[in-house]
């Protein structure tokens, strides 16, 4: 049985007043101790109750927010007809909005699911990141990486070669496809449910069925075992891994690098000031920090 460590913590923000008319869809931490919160006042429905659309008929309104040094600013995004699932930090200043799922009607007409916005929510530009992504990452250096489901690696929407058929594509800040693990026949990755970056660190990806961590760096990558079940989201700092798991319940785990294997430490419980733990909805992670979206309040937790 391994030991449990309870962690007092206070939350960093509370979206109280914003969540009374919105739903949150997105969040991430920015390259400078900054948080984004991606909100929508009404989510478009499923298609046939299963499918997101990419593009709707009816608009929508979304709002970002960004928390940064005890500040708050509000970017509105009103009548869109993007749906998007995903925020990032680009450009050091500028937005990228992320559409999970992209269609492929023809080679003239291929459906651009990323959009840069400034701060006054001026279009700057548009690329497509490909169908069924499951993660997008934006680096300091604004490379973006996209992970991607099973959809993405196999082909839907249209998709006879899907862009994420490797699982994991690396690409410039404006939508040139610079990597991926296409020559890589080690492992093949069905579904890729965690992705970081770590500074002079490279990549790190955790992928299913073989349940592995990858490390992707100039070109090359690594494998490592980790102990236990699959996880959502992590935190790296060195030799060690502080991994989320919620598929089954949500819980932390401290892992230490033993050779090419990750050993569960502990167990991590953050307390929230009113003694119940942390509870995320939604989570998020740079480099040694995850990002906790729990009711109405951010958490924010160093490794």
């Amino acid at each position: 049985m391994k030991s449990t460590l309870k962690i007092p913590i206070t939350p960093i923000a509370n979206l109280h007043e914003e969540l009374k008319h919105a739903t949150p869809l997105s969040i991430a931490i920015g390259h400078h101790n900054d948080v984004l919160v991606l909100l929508a006042e009404e989510q478009p429905p499923l298609i046939n109750g299963m499918f997101p659309a990419t593009v709707t008929e009816k608009s929508y309104n979304y709002q970002v927010i960004h928390l940064k040094d005890g500040q708050k600013t509000v970017l509105h995004l009103s009548e869109e007809k993007w749906n998007y699932h995903y925020v990032q930090p680009i450009d050091d200043g500028h937005i990228l909005l992320v559409c999970a799922r992209s269609y492929y009607h023809d080679a003239q007409n291929i459906e651009e699911n990323a959009r840069v916005y400034d701060k006054n929510g001026h279009l700057i530009r548009s690329f497509c990141l490909g169908d069924g992504i499951e993660h997008v990452y934006v680096t300091k250096d604004q490379e973006i990486w996209t992970g991607y489901f099973d959809e993405g690696v196999f082909g839907n929407y249209g998709w006879e070669e899907p862009v994420g058929r490797s699982g994991l594509v690396g690409w410039d800040a404006s939508g040139r496809k610079m990597d991926s693990l296409e020559e890589d026949r080690e492992y093949s990755i069905f579904e890729c449910l965690a992705l970081n970056g770590v500074a002079d660190g490279g990549i790190w990806f955790f992928f299913s069925i073989e349940a592995k961590i990858g490390v992707r760096k100039e070109g090359q990558t690594l494998y490592y075992s980790p102990e236990g079940m699959g996880f959502r989201s992590f935190a790296v700092n060195g030799e060690t891994v502080v991994a989320y798991r919620d598929r089954w319940g949500r819980s932390l785990f401290e892992l230490q690098r033993e050779g090419d294997e990750y050993k569960t430490v502990r167990e991590i419980e953050l307390i929230k000031p009113d003694g119940t733990n942390v509870e995320p909805q939604l989570v998020n992670n740079r480099e040694n920090v995850l990002l906790f979206l729990d009711g109405d309040e951010l958490y924010l937790y160093e490794a």
